[in-house]
């Protein structure tokens, strides 16, 4: 081995302990755990009764697993639109406001998701302000007689708008700066010829932006899948996201076996999204590169 070899394995020698203890571990305790191969399993042996019992019909994991799924699309959709706009439009106005608050995005990044959830509970309970006001509106309008309920709900209205608080910054952090790489000659060549705001977008920003927001939309999805905070403080008590079941799993039932068999399920999904959003925004980078 050489010399040269020899010094980058030494160099690297703690990153790679770091990886084998809190990724490569607990990766592998919670695989042989979905199949029964865990002290913490009373009558520990190989087994796939925890994949039967998920995946039986009318399962209890089967509807928490679609309630996550689609509760966290509904949050990415609106959390990336918002956040790519907002960018866009910065980009395109160039407001001089901007200069003295532009600060404000770190403010909800840095703020700890538990803190943000409490937060939005507050202002989203029956008497907080948020709640007060959308169902005082709505209800000047006729559109309901009896006010809603934005927090603890059935259909997650609480947890799509907590979700959407701090991943539409990172939609917009994530964005904002491949716009500002675009060459504004083009964006002036444009106008010159004619095209409006409209146009613009669409042929010059959108296209030459398209992958930055791909990969923001899959690492957002990501993010608002795998969440714990934020469905357990603002979720209802049923239906609840496949990653507060297996906390109740977990710390109320001590039922190991089905918490390791939906952290594996949950493990093997989140693989294959990140898996097919990343390989796609890739490769279309490396195109738009080449």
């Amino acid at each position: 081995m050489s010399e040269a070899r020899r010094v980058s394995i030494w160099y690297l020698l703690p990153l790679y302990v770091y990886l084998a203890i809190y990724l490569v571990a607990p990766l592998i305790t919670v695989i042989l755990g979905a199949f029964g191969i865990s002290p913490l399993i009373q009558g520990s042996g190989p087994t796939l009764d925890g994949f039967k019992q998920f995946f039986s019909g009318g399962s209890k994991y089967l509807e928490s697993l679609y309630f996550t799924f689609w509760n966290s699309a509904v949050a990415t959709l609106i959390a990336v639109v918002a956040g790519y706009m907002f960018a866009l439009y910065l980009t395109i106005r160039k407001p001089t406001w901007w200069g003295k608050f532009s600060f404000i995005p770190l403010i909800a990044i840095y703020t700890p998701y538990l803190i943000a959830a409490f937060m939005w509970w507050t202002l989203l309970w029956p008497r907080g302000y948020v709640a007060l006001f959308v169902n005082g509106v709505l209800q000047a309008l006729g559109v309901i007689k009896e006010p809603l309920y934005l927090v603890n709900d059935p259909y997650g209205i609480g947890i799509i708008l907590g979700k959407v608080w701090y991943t539409f910054t990172l939609t917009f952090l994530l964005t904002y700066g491949p716009l500002q790489l675009i060459n504004p000659e083009i964006v002036e060549a444009a106008r010159m010829l004619g095209a409006s705001t409209r146009t613009i977008i669409r042929r010059i920003y959108f296209p030459l932006s398209r992958y930055a927001l791909f990969a923001s939309a899959s690492i957002v999805f990501l993010d608002n899948l795998t969440g714990v905070s934020v469905p357990l403080v603002l979720g209802a008590a049923w239906p609840q996201y496949l990653s507060v079941v297996i906390l109740n799993d977990v710390t109320l039932f001590n039922n190991f076996l089905m918490a390791f068999t939906s952290g594996f399920v949950y493990l093997v999904l989140s693989i294959l999204a990140g898996y097919f959003f990343f390989r796609f925004t890739t490769k279309a980078i490396v195109y738009q590169v080449r």
